[in-house]
Order: structure tokens, then C-alpha cells, then sequence
């Protein structure tokens, strides 16, 4: 099974995991565990930006190297039913799309059932920080569950030990790279999670519905036509630009200006403070800028994109 539509699925699997309704509200209590301050206490004490970031580095690597573990352990294990790769196929789809149905309406309660390690003392140092996120990573929590179930059932049909590893490593780096820009923005933490908190449901069905879509292309043993696909597009991608340069100069240049200049327009039409403007125009000044490139020939965005379809599979 090629990795590129699953790499891109799995990425976004540990994404909506970190958003689900039962690791946002936890994340300043496990940065503050991580860091060994009070999470209330941060502007006040002052707490290193730099040292935040290194201990929440070393957390995330912690559960990476279980969920990778992992990864490897269910892969090695499904390389011994590879005769019967029709019938693993579909009876694997089957449970990540029950799976998926049970993340959205919540039938089988015993899987919500937290299994976390609880920690009443930090341990010390930074490798105590790799022993927090190896502990997150061997108890799971309720929401995480169901989506890693499902992702190393991916890893399992693979039935390569390697593409395994590469899948639940996407997963990690979904889950982890959030986290670590809670830490580098520990100070607006609590606001932005306010905001959020009014989306937390949807994004738990939005979680459902990708394991449902993902167990489907298992079952139908999909994922691999998919990559294909994908590839192909890449592929023709290419050969247009190539043969049409001016035209896909101009049109991908303005569509990313368009990008650029929309979220700029919103915030001034809708009168937002002077700091949200400032973003918004460097955005604006940075897509405009690409633009520009594009259409001198500097950069192909054409090519990026393409790039993209054929490593990533989006």
C-alpha cells in the first residue's frame, strides 16, 4: 500500500485529536506539568518561552516513540496475513469505520473509559518531559483511543514495517506540532481555547466522519488506487505548466494573491484591532510577494503544488 493519501490522513487524524473535546481543555494543565509551573502562574513567573518549548519538544518525542513502537509492532505483526489481504482489508475497515461511528455518537462507552497514567510528581530534568509524553502515549486518553486504533489498524494492513513507522511518525507530528505551538504561545493560551471551546463538537464529528472515510478506502481496498491517482495528477500538473507557462503563471499567482488579500479585506471591513491588521497585511504582502515571483519566473508554484500531490498525496 503506497504511503501518500495515508500520510497526508494520518497527519490530519492526530490534527483533530489534539482538538478533540478531551486533550484542548487539558493542554495548559499538561504544559504546566511539563514545565513544572503553575498555568495561571506564567506571565507572573516569568517562565522562559525557550525552556517551555524544550520540555514540550521532549514530551512530544516521548509519545512518538510509543505510538511509533507501535506502529512498528501492529505492521510486523499484519506482514503474516498478507495471503489474505482482501479479507484483512475489509474486516480492518470495518472496525476503524465502527470506529469512527462510535467517535461521533459515543454507543460503546467502555471506550471512553480514560486509561492515562497519572503522574502526581513531575520527574525531574528534561528527560523527565520524554517519561510524561511516554506515559500520555502508553495510557492514551478517551478521544485519542478510537483515532490511534484506527491508525495503526492502517499500519497494520500496510504490513510493512517501515511504511508503519512513517504512518504513526505523521501521526505523532499531528498531534505534537500543535502542542508545541502551545508552548511557544503559552501566554494567549487560555483566550484561544475560549474561543474554541464553542467548536469542540464539530470538530469531534469532523474526527468521526475522516475514520469513517478512511475505514471505507480500507475495506475497499482504495487507498492504493488513490495514491495512484494522486500521483497522476501531480504528473499532469506538471506537464500543463510546462506547456502552458504563461497561463499558469498568471492563474496560480492570482489565486494566491486572492488568498493573500481576502482574510486582509475581512479584518478591515469588519473593523478589527490595529494588531490583527498588521498580521493580516503581512500575510497579504507575503502572498503578493509569491505572486510576484511566480510571475517573473522565479519560483513555479505550479510545481510546488505538484510536488505536493506526489509526496504528500494532497
Amino acid at each position: 500500500m503506497s504511503p501518500a493519501p495515508s500520510l497526508a490522513l494520518t497527519f490530519l487524524a492526530g490534527v483533530l485529536s489534539f482538538l478533540s473535546p478531551c486533550i484542548v481543555p487539558l493542554v495548559p494543565s499538561y504544559l504546566s506539568f511539563i514545565g513544572g509551573f503553575a498555568a495561571n502562574d506564567a506571565d507572573e513567573r516569568g517562565i522562559e518561552r525557550k525552556v517551555v518549548i524544550l520540555r514540550t519538544a521532549l514530551f512530544v518525542l516521548g509519545f512518538t516513540l510509543v505510538f511509533v513502537a507501535l506502529g512498528v509492532l501492529f505492521s510486523g505483526s499484519a506482514a503474516l496475513f498478507r495471503t489474505t489481504g482482501t479479507i484483512v482489508n475489509l474486516a480492518a475497515g470495518t472496525i476503524v469505520i465502527l470506529l469512527g461511528l462510535n467517535v461521533i455518537f459515543d454507543f460503546w462507552k467502555f471506550l471512553s473509559t480514560e486509561r492515562r497514567f497519572h503522574l502526581t510528581r513531575r520527574p525531574a530534568g528534561h528527560a523527565g518531559s520524554i517519561l510524561i509524553g511516554m506515559a500520555f502515549g502508553a495510557g492514551w486518553t478517551p478521544c485519542i483511543g478510537p483515532v490511534l486504533a484506527s491508525v495503526l489498524i492502517l499500519a497494520g494492513t500496510s504490513g510493512h514495517v517501515g511504511t508503519g513507522a512513517v504512518y504513526l511518525t505523521a501521526f505523532s507530528l499531528g498531534l505534537g506540532l500543535p502542542f508545541l505551538a502551545a508552548g511557544a504561545f503559552l501566554e494567549r493560551l487560555s483566550a484561544g481555547l475560549k474561543r474554541l471551546r464553542p467548536y469542540l463538537p464539530a470538530i469531534r464529528v469532523a474526527s468521526g466522519i475522516l475514520l469513517v472515510a478512511i475505514g471505507a478506502l480500507i475495506a475497499a481496498g482504495r487507498l492504493q488506487q488513490l495514491s495512484a491517482r494522486l500521483l497522476a495528477w501531480g504528473a499532469q500538473l506538471r506537464a500543463w505548466d510546462a506547456a502552458n507557462p504563461t497561463a499558469s503563471a498568471w492563474s496560480f499567482s492570482g489565486a494566491v494573491g486572492l488568498a493573500g488579500l481576502l482574510p486582509l479585506l475581512v479584518v478591515l471591513l469588519r473593523g478589527r484591532p490595529h494588531r490583527r491588521i498588521a498580521v493580516a497585511s503581512l500575510c497579504a504582502a507575503a502572498a503578493l510577494t509569491l505572486a510576484g515571483l511566480n510571475i517573473a519566473g522565479e519560483i513555479r508554484i505550479a510545481n510546488w503544488i505538484a510536488g505536493w500531490f506526489q509526496y504528500t498525496g494532497l
